[in-house]
């Protein structure tokens, strides 16, 4: 089950100089692009002070995806994000070199100033703030400005008697895009003592293919042609033709197992990979930063959950899974872009799906949590105060039977970080 990815990254920069006799030519014009478009100033063109770029800050920020609003009186610019992945307020001052973003001072170089009735800002510090990376290339005198976000995710806190809880959503397949994270994330698991998760998939198991090969297979005689209809099985035995596998190559295991195998197949040329995963990239951390890593779960109980499930059920995830190999859209985008925007509504809304099928939502969700919830009241009933930092997947925090529900129940207070 294990997928080997190599991620190549390459970056080959040539830069020419040429020298000349007499005087050198003049330098290009200023040029501002974002994200590869290029900015016309017209007539109120950007100027330097200082080793300062200063640019109109109404251009600017409409190119950034902000809304302005000007204050005569007080002589303040207030922009606005209208980009809901990043929910931002900054208000600048003519003549104040004390900026304001999201109500909290930042200092700047220069402060704002009016050149020709227009108001300048200072380039690098809007972009910065506005979750946008900016380069200068000397050469060309170009300036670009891309998008870089940080993904908000799903966090909540709860504390009692010194001891604190962060609750982090996860999601186990991931993709670059969802990075980088919003620093609130990263600064509550810097507190942490421990990191608790589902199960620690940073260390290898001795023994745990074996144990999912003997759990997954018939031993009664029968195969997955006994269990599945069909029209399902001649459609997993064209997928296994279409790859070169022998028609019967999964006969003897269950439906559950074939599932994952299929997924795996579909992972490959996925850009969501598990090495990318929210709780593996804590659990990374974690080792570097010699933080106990506990486990709320084990390989053995998951994997016995899905043995568990009955032939109805393991038979829709197999359908499930084959009808996904053959999509060109992957799955995990919309629970991908909730977490990128932080949208815990439709997050709960699809834990609410899920209560649709109630043998899959009983299993995979209500029981589940229920254990973990006990087990997170634990860390907060401890006589040894400490901070745990818990991940495991974003829809067991949200929703009825949610662990934010649980903990509530118990008498704890949950909030949103």
């Amino acid at each position: 089950m294990k997928k080997l990815v190599a991620l190549f990254t390459s970056l080959i920069m040539a830069l020419s100089f040429a020298s000349a006799v007499g005087a050198a030519p003049a330098a290009p014009p200023l040029e501002i692009y974002v994200n590869d478009k290029l900015i016309t100033f017209k007539e109120d063109k950007p100027v330097k002070e200082n080793g300062t770029t200063l640019v109109p800050v109404r251009m600017l920020l409409e190119q950034l995806d902000f809304e302005l609003e000007w204050h005569q009186e007080s002589q303040v610019a207030t922009a606005t994000s209208v980009n809901p992945r990043h929910q931002l307020v900054i208000s600048l001052q003519i003549g104040n070199d004390t900026a304001y973003v999201n109500g909290k001072p930042q200092k700047l170089l220069l402060a704002p100033k009016k050149i020709n009735q227009r108001t300048y800002v200072p380039l690098r510090f809007i972009v910065e703030q506005s979750g946008y990376q900016i380069d200068w290339n000397e050469q060309l005198n170009r300036i670009s400005i891309d998008t870089i976000l940080e993904s908000k995710g799903f966090m909540w806190k709860a504390e009692k008697n010194g001891n604190v809880v962060y609750l982090l959503g996860s999601i186990h397949v991931a993709s670059e895009a969802m990075y980088p994270l919003r620093d609130e994330l990263n600064e509550a698991f810097d507190t942490a003592d421990y990191l608790a998760v589902e199960v620690n998939t940073s260390v290898e198991k001795p023994g745990l293919g074996d144990y999912i090969e003997d759990l997954a297979t018939y031993k009664d005689g029968t195969t997955l042609r006994n269990h599945v209809s069909a029209e399902l099985y001649e459609a997993l035995v064209e997928l296994l033709e279409e790859i070169g596998a022998p028609a019967n190559a999964l006969d003897h295991l269950e439906p559950w197992y074939v599932s994952m195998i299929v997924d795996s197949l579909s992972a490959e040329d996925s850009e969501f990979e598990a090495e990318l995963g929210i709780d593996l990239h804590f659990m990374n951390k974690a080792k570097k930063a010699n933080i106990p890593i506990m486990e709320l779960e084990s390989y053995e109980s998951q994997l016995q959950m899905f043995n568990d499930f009955s032939d109805r059920l393991q038979e829709q995830f197999l359908y499930g899974s084959l009808y996904k190999y053959y999509q060109e859209e992957d799955s995990v985008e919309d629970l991908s872009e909730m977490w990128i925007t932080g949208d815990v509504d439709a997050l709960t809304d699809m834990a609410d799906e899920v209560q649709a099928d109630e043998e899959y939502y009983n299993a995979v969700l209500r029981d589940r949590n229920l254990l973990m919830a006990q087990k997170i009241n634990g860390f907060l009933t401890g006589s040894n105060p400490a901070t745990f930092f818990v991940v495991v997947g974003a829809l067991h925090m949200v929703g009825e039977h949610g662990l934010v529900t649980l903990l509530e129940e118990m008498g704890y207070t949950v909030t949103q970080v």
